[in-house]
């Protein structure tokens, strides 16, 4: 496994870091380990850490109606979750472990001392909290697009964090249900199980055992995705 300094370089928030300040900054964060669907934090629940994933995937769910899960985003390794609520005092969703996790996190205090420490962290964060409210207008602006469209796209934003080339394809490291595509194309299940039953029908995917989907012809799912 990668040390702590390795795991945040990848990190885009920490990019401008030197190697120094990496290995300066990466005793400040501490190591927790957790089972699979384990959960982190809850929705609502006082905001006081700032959390990259070290290993293993995470999922950002929020409460629907009724108290229903859903997906709305899936974090690997290298990433960072629970930023943007370092700027409130709850959580505004919740995260569990789809698989068993190793994930580092800072307190709000140490966050902010980061911040202090280091000004080109602080300009990172107000670039990427500019990315990410783009990122949320173009999903939200996909809600009117075809079902098929949508889905095509979240595999292909799956595959660009999570793929792997194999011999059968593009290979989507993350255990995901169909209820959790479903959630993230913001659809219903029905229309999600009916949707991939065609991409594979069309030979644009396959589905392994554990709900592994491997993308065949990435070009041709592109195109369905508009990309």
């Amino acid at each position: 496994m990668p040390s702590n300094a390795d795991v945040l370089a990848r990190v885009p928030l920490f990019r401008d870091l030197s190697p120094t300040d990496l290995t300066a900054i990466a005793p400040r964060f501490r190591e927790d380990h957790f089972p699979r669907d384990a959960y982190i934090f809850y929705e609502a629940d006082p905001a006081e850490r700032f959390w990259v994933v070290k290993d293993g995937q995470v999922k950002i769910v929020k409460n629907g109606e009724g108290g229903k899960e859903i997906v709305i985003e899936v974090i690997p390794p290298g990433e960072m979750f629970g930023g943007a609520a370092m700027l409130m005092t709850h959580q505004p969703a919740t995260a569990q472990a789809l698989a068993p996790a190793t994930a580092l996190s800072l307190s709000r205090d140490e966050y902010k001392r980061l911040l202090r420490d280091y000004p080109p962290v602080s300009v990172r964060v107000i670039e990427m909290l500019g990315e990410r409210l783009l990122g949320v207008i173009r999903m939200r602006m996909m809600i009117s697009e075809r079902v098929e469209r949508r889905i095509a796209h979240i595999l292909l934003k799956l595959a660009s964090k999570f793929g792997e080339e194999t011999g059968e394809g593009w290979a989507i490291q993350a255990s995901l249900s169909r209820q959790d595509i479903a959630d993230l194309a913001d659809t219903t299940i029905e229309t999600a199980i009916r949707v991939m039953s065609r991409f594979r029908k069309d030979g644009l995917v396959k589905t392994l055992r554990g709900g592994y989907v491997v993308i065949v012809d990435r070009e041709a799912l592109r195109r369905v995705g508009g990309e």
